[in-house]
């Protein structure tokens, strides 16, 4: 359950006199501050190619910097944002103002107008000195390892970079405005079988057409605003003037709705929400790709079976001839080996077709399979093995001449299945049709593909997705798949991993829902799992009552 601070809660007790106030943040908002090529202010430093992405010029450089260009938010309300930076009510306010370095996660207040700055500082110079004069606090240096001979040196990795970097904001709507902030209820089955939960609705006023899609102060001025999210807080206004907040709800837009702005309408428009733990635990897992590829969420080692997707008919190579003989031999036949095999015809006597000799081998003439056989004609083809057979065409001169050899191989059908949800740390072992079999098996744990040569047969392999083995963690990895990890109870969690140290398993879902998956996953572990207030928690059962 989420915890209330102390203010909170003696405002709460009061019996007269307490001021109580609401807050409703819609989030995020995507912020453009303009990283581009040739946007804004570039000192010794480069735009990375992708978005996000900014990196030091060529060469060695002490250091570097980039200045966004002056970006204007499109909204006055929004007053909190995850980054470094610095911020004004005009342009010429902005650049009077300082700039402000945020850590990560900590909130500044946003104006109408804004500006970025990143900085790349040097901590230790990666290059000897021609004069040791120059030397200075960065220089590269070299520790004497005394007692022992030699010298360690040091230095850095190379010019730095900024990868994946965004702005995140965050609308407050002006309380005025909130007419109804109405109720909230998240009910959910004890055998956590069905997730009931009403959705939430927010009644705003609308006088100014901020919520009209077309507006220039629209509220939902995105084109994804489907993506947001509804934060609600209550709060008590205390002595001082400041409130003192608590989260009540938090939940996922799901539409407007009942929107009224003309002659002897209602003003209003309903802001319709989910619950946002309710509408992650419907979200699908292993869902297939645009594309229709499978994508099953694996975790641990898991026994997959594989889909045949692609055949390789047996063939068999170009025939090599060596030797002064004029006759051809030709390969009847369809091959039914299994494995890749090479063959040598050798003429054991010379003479015509249909009264020479020939013997063949499987390893070069190092040992005979069969010797004395009649080089025949077409009417008379002689079988080797495996489905192939040969016959001779006379030529213009002498046709067999001793010592002549033919060679060529043969390959075996090639089956290709696809083991889905790769790459897999490895794939520990494929059986066909039930029997472990090696011999006929190739497979590459990057792809998921396994190849068996000769014959068809039902694959299944054993995949190693990664070392995650616990129940816990993996309920856990299913929660942060669909962007519920901010909910878990950590301290549940981890009670419920201490208790069941020896739990192992391997799972594998395509196209669950989150909340199917996490049932498979503790009704056969027998945990208990459920959602207290906001927080997702979790109880292993050990047989007390």
């Amino acid at each position: 359950m989420r915890q209330a601070g102390a203010d909170y809660l003696q405002e709460e007790g009061r019996c007269r006199g307490a001021r109580p106030r609401v807050k409703a943040v819609l989030f995020p908002y995507g912020l453009d501050y303009g990283l581009a090529p040739g946007s804004g202010e570039f000192i010794q430093t480069a735009y990375g190619g992708e978005p996000g992405k900014l990196m030091m010029g060529d060469g060695y450089l002490t250091s570097g910097s980039w200045t966004s260009p002056v970006v204007q938010s499109f909204s006055p309300y929004l007053d909190e944002v995850e980054i470094r930076l610095r911020t004004g009510e005009t342009p010429a306010g902005l650049a009077q103002a300082a700039f402000t370095l945020l850590t990560s996660g900590q909130d500044m207040s946003l104006a109408p107008y804004f500006q970025v700055k990143v900085d790349f500082n040097e901590t230790i110079r990666a290059w000897g000195l021609d004069d040791p004069g120059e030397a200075d606090a960065f220089t590269a240096y070299a520790v004497d390892q005394c007692p022992d001979g030699g010298f360690e040196s040091y230095a850095s990795n190379g010019p730095g970079c900024l990868t994946g970097f965004s702005l995140a904001g965050r609308l407050t709507l002006p309380e005025r405005e909130i007419i109804d902030s109405g109720g909230v209820r998240v009910e959910l089955a004890q055998d956590f079988s069905e997730l009931r939960t009403g959705d939430h609705v927010l009644v705003l006023d609308n006088r100014g057409g901020q919520w009209l899609h077309r507006a220039e102060t629209a509220c939902m001025y995105e084109p994804d605003w489907t993506r947001k999210q509804l934060a609600l807080y209550h709060g008590w206004e205390l002595n001082d003037g400041t409130v003192a907040w608590q989260l009540v709800y938090q939940g996922v837009l799901q539409c407007l709705a009942g929107m009224g702005h003309g002659w002897r309408q209602s003003h209003r428009v309903r802001l319709e929400s989910q619950d946002s733990v309710a509408a992650g635990l419907k979200q699908r897992i292993g869902a297939p790709a645009d594309t229709g590829e499978r994508r099953p969420f694996m975790r641990g080692t898991y026994l997959a079976r594989g889909e045949l997707i692609r055949v390789v008919e047996a063939a068999a190579g170009e025939i090599t001839h060596t030797g002064t003989g004029s006759a051809t031999v030709q390969l009847l036949g369809a091959y039914r080996g299994d494995y890749l095999q090479d063959y040598l015809l050798e003429a054991e006597t010379s003479g015509e077709v249909g009264s020479a000799t020939f013997r063949w081998s499987h390893n070069q003439g190092q040992s005979w399979q069969k010797i004395n056989l009649i080089a025949a004609g077409a009417d008379e083809p002689v079988e080797l093995e495996e489905g192939l057979s040969v016959y001779w065409e006379p030529g213009l001169g002498p046709d067999l001449v001793a010592g002549d050899r033919w060679t060529f191989a043969a390959s075996p059908p090639i089956y290709h299945y696809q083991v889905f949800g790769a790459p897999f740390e490895a794939i520990t072992a494929v059986s066909l049709s039930g029997e472990e079999d090696d011999d006929r098996v190739t497979a590459d744990a990057g792809t998921g593909l396994i190849q068996v040569s000769g014959k068809n047969a039902s694959v299944s392999a054993r995949v190693v997705k990664d070392h995650t083995t616990h129940p816990v963690d993996m309920v856990a990895d299913i929660l942060a798949e669909v962007g519920l990890d901010q909910a878990i109870d950590q301290d549940s969690f981890a009670l419920a991993k201490s208790l069941t140290p020896e739990y192992a398993i391997g799972i594998s879902f395509e196209n669950y829902t989150a909340a199917q998956a996490i049932r498979e996953i503790v009704r056969r572990c027998l945990y208990d799992l459920w959602i207290d207030f906001g927080e997702i928690k979790i109880r292993a059962y050990l047989g007390e009552a």
